[in-house]
């Protein structure tokens, strides 16, 4: 038996220019996540989701190429996982298995914004490397998860699945794929897994030990997609944000509170400015205005999405406030490194 725990994620800067290849970002992995059971199976492979209404059943060795359904994310992981390997390692065999995914990422009202399909790409992976002994190089897993789900979203910076297998805080420069690209995107390609992807770094930062992170869920409902598909950046947008997030990133080392928070107020003020209206949603708006001098900012895509606060002291009165506007107020605790960098 398998049984792998799979972080969640927080972007703390550089959102939206890191969908721009060369940029980066900012991005924590927490221990606010999904687990991954796998056993074997005398029969057919099934599937189960404490998130999903009905079972998958299937035949390891023959997934079918249909990635629409409920089970996309999976099917997608599973797939390029499969070729992948009997290219690369031509006696392997997988056998039925009983596959079970537990996720702390949806709450009450929702989802709560911390990654659940990259996890959950992530995490098939994880425990496929697992259960199977195939002793993948983290750099090697992280490229499955991300041509998984980018077969099925078809776009993204690919950083949430970054974040959530390397774990900790990183920085994260975006990769150029356009070499890669296929005329009916499909990104199922097991034989660019170990090509290099240019631009692309993944390094970890030290995160100081007395900085916590407060997450500020707003469930306020909104379509990104439809919100950012006509969102057009300028070349001074991405040159503001890659400046601005490479000082926040020198401020994490150094352990600047007082800098980072200035750095986080740099990054949101850029954003806000570049994006439109729509973006902050009314509580994000007071959420934003709370602040004053605790660093911290919108998280992700905006329209509905997370805020978030770094603290070093006391913010009780911070989340008696965000409770009393009903935005859900949540200490996040940072998923432990698995590795040092990637360059």
């Amino acid at each position: 038996m398998t049984k792998v725990f799979i972080p969640g994620k927080l972007f703390l800067a550089g959102e939206y220019a890191i969908t721009h290849p060369g940029n980066t970002a900012i991005i924590a992995a927490t221990t606010t996540g999904l687990s991954i059971e796998i056993t074997p199976s005398t029969t057919t492979s099934s599937a189960y989701s404490n998130t999903l209404p009905k079972q998958w059943h299937f035949e390891i060795n023959q997934t079918e190429n249909q990635y629409t359904d409920d089970w996309r994310y999976v099917r997608a992981a599973i797939k390029i996982i499969h070729d992948y390997v009997k290219i690369n390692a031509n006696n392997h065999h997988f056998n039925e298995i009983m596959m079970t995914i537990t996720s702390n990422l949806n709450g009450p009202f929702g989802k709560i914004g911390l990654g659940s399909s990259a996890a959950v790409v992530v995490g098939v992976v994880e425990a496929f490397n697992d259960f199977f002994q195939l002793n993948l190089p983290i750099l090697t897993r992280f490229k499955l998860a991300s041509l998984a789900h980018l077969h099925v979203q078809k776009n993204g910076s690919l950083g949430d699945i970054a974040a959530i297998t390397y774990g900790g805080v990183i920085a994260y420069q975006s990769p150029d794929l356009s070499e890669f690209t296929q005329a009916d995107n499909s990104w199922l390609n097991p034989t660019i897994i170990n090509k290099p992807w240019p631009k692309l770094a993944i390094t970890s930062l030290p995160w100081p030990t007395d900085w916590q992170l407060l997450l500020g869920a707003t469930h306020e409902s909104a379509d990104t997609k439809s919100a950012i598909k006509n969102i057009h950046l300028a070349q001074e947008f991405l040159s503001e944000s890659q400046h601005t997030v490479q000082n926040i990133i020198n401020t994490v080392i150094t352990g600047n509170y007082v800098n980072f928070s200035k750095g986080l107020r740099d990054n949101q003020r850029l954003l806000t400015h570049n994006l439109p209206a729509g973006y902050i949603t009314p509580k994000l708006a007071i959420l934003l205005g709370s602040l004053k001098n605790i660093a911290g900012k919108i998280s992700g895509a905006g329209f509905g999405d997370n805020g978030f606060a770094v603290f070093n002291d006391n913010v009780d009165n911070l989340i008696h406030f965000w409770q009393l506007h009903q935005i859900d107020a949540q200490v996040i605790v940072i998923s432990p490194q698995k590795e040092v960098s990637y360059e």
